[in-house]
């Protein structure tokens, strides 16, 4: 339960960033519309960061350099921007499945010594077959 209310939780903010953000920037709109472009933006940022991690880096990256106006400078300072964002994630995601590995083995207490107990399976069934381990 309490996983729920943290998702509508860190979900609700995001709205909430998003419609100021939008209020911000069309001031003439009415109150639908915000509502409207602030809803559809936060599905689809949810989605992004759910199912497509590269569309996100690549959105993220659009923002950082929306402000530069010379296009070339605009596509260089992209490309490292999105490079950088793709190592950073590449080695979070390296990171989220060694700390995976770490609380599997705290929570069971039996995953590394199941990994040690299949090696000294593996090393007699070599010893059975004449091989060394």
């Amino acid at each position: 339960m309490k996983w729920y209310i943290y998702w509508a939780a860190l979900v609700s903010c995001l709205l909430g960033v998003l419609y100021t953000k939008n209020k911000k920037m069309y001031s003439d709109k009415p109150r639908q519309w915000y509502i409207g472009k602030s809803l559809i933006e936060c599905v689809l940022l949810v989605i992004a960061a759910a199912f497509m991690p590269a569309i996100l880096v690549v959105y993220a990256s659009m923002m950082i350099t929306k402000n530069i106006q010379r296009p070339a400078f605009r596509i260089g300072v992209g490309f490292v921007v999105g490079t950088v964002l793709m190592m950073t994630m590449g080695w979070i995601l390296e990171l989220l499945v060694l700390v995976g590995a770490f609380a599997i083995n705290l929570v069971s207490d039996d995953f590394l010594g199941f990994m040690a107990e299949r090696k000294q399976k593996r090393g007699v069934a070599l010893v059975m077959d004449g091989k060394t381990a």
